[in-house]
C-alpha cells in the first residue's frame, strides 16, 4: 500500500514510511462491523482510507444516537489515545470500508516531525470546531434557528443523519424537531426523499434567518 498518497505521511521518507508499515494493519470492515466500543482502551490510531464510519452513543432506551460521521481520508477518535483515556462513544462502519490501524506507541516518535504533529493538530481542531459550534447554537439561539445554522452549517451531515441523531446533538425533543421541520419544508427549503431529508435551496435559509 502506498501510504504516502495519505496526509498523515505524505512529507515521511521512505526509510520512515518502511518502519510504518511494520506496525500498521490494513483492516477490510464490512457495513455494520465495529472499530471500537465505547470505555474501550485505545491503542491504535485509525484512519479511514475507504467507505464511511460513524461514532454514536446509545441511550437509555436502546437508540442509536450518530454524534458523527467519517469519509475517507479521516482520523477517527485520535484524542483517546493522546489523553490516554478511553473511547467516549462507539465506531463502527456506515459502510463497507478500509481503516489503516496503526500502533499509536510506536507511532509516537514519527510525531516529531513538525509536518506530522500539524496534520494530527488540524484534524483535532477541525472536530473541536464542528463540537464547539453545536454547544455555542444550543445556548444561543431559539430552537428555529439553531435548526437552520445547523442544516446551513452541516448540509451533509443534516441528509446523513436520523432525526433523533440530530435533535439530540441540537438538545431538543424530536416532536419538537419534526414540528419546526414541517415549516422547512414549507418554505420549499427541505423535503423528504424517501426515509431520509433533502436539502432544496441551502441559501434560502439565509432569507429568512439570520445569525
Amino acid at each position: 500500500m502506498d501510504l504516502k498518497k495519505y496526509f498523515l505521511f505524505k512529507n515521511l521518507t521512505d526509510e520512515e514510511l518502511k518502519k510504518i508499515r511494520e506496525f500498521t494493519i490494513v483492516k477490510k470492515l464490512k457495513k455494520n462491523e465495529i472499530v471500537f466500543y465505547e470505555k474501550e482502551e485505545p491503542s491504535y490510531l485509525h484512519l479511514l482510507i475507504e467507505g464511511s464510519a460513524r461514532v454514536y452513543k446509545i441511550d437509555n432506551k436502546g437508540n442509536e444516537l450518530i454524534i458523527h460521521k467519517f469519509h475517507p481520508v479521516s482520523l477517527i477518535a485520535e484524542l483517546p489515545n493522546f489523553e490516554n483515556i478511553p473511547y467516549p462513544a462507539n465506531c463502527a462502519m456506515e459502510s463497507d470500508g478500509v481503516i489503516l490501524k496503526i500502533e499509536f506507541e510506536k507511532f509516537k516518535k514519527f510525531m516529531q516531525k513538525g509536518d506530522v504533529c500539524m496534520q494530527i493538530l488540524s484534524s483535532l481542531l477541525s472536530k473541536m470546531k464542528y463540537l464547539d459550534g453545536i454547544i455555542q447554537d444550543n445556548l444561543i439561539f431559539d430552537t428555529e434557528t439553531k435548526i437552520a445554522k445547523f442544516i446551513y452549517d452541516n448540509p451533509e451531515a443534516f441528509e446523513d443523519l436520523k432525526q433523533h441523531s440530530i435533535a439530540a446533538l441540537l438538545h431538543i425533543k424530536p416532536e419538537t424537531l419534526s414540528r419546526k421541520l414541517k415549516k422547512f419544508k414549507e418554505l420549499g427549503i427541505i423535503k423528504n426523499e424517501g426515509s431520509k431529508l433533502k436539502i432544496l435551496d441551502l441559501e434560502k435559509i439565509k432569507d429568512y434567518y439570520s445569525w
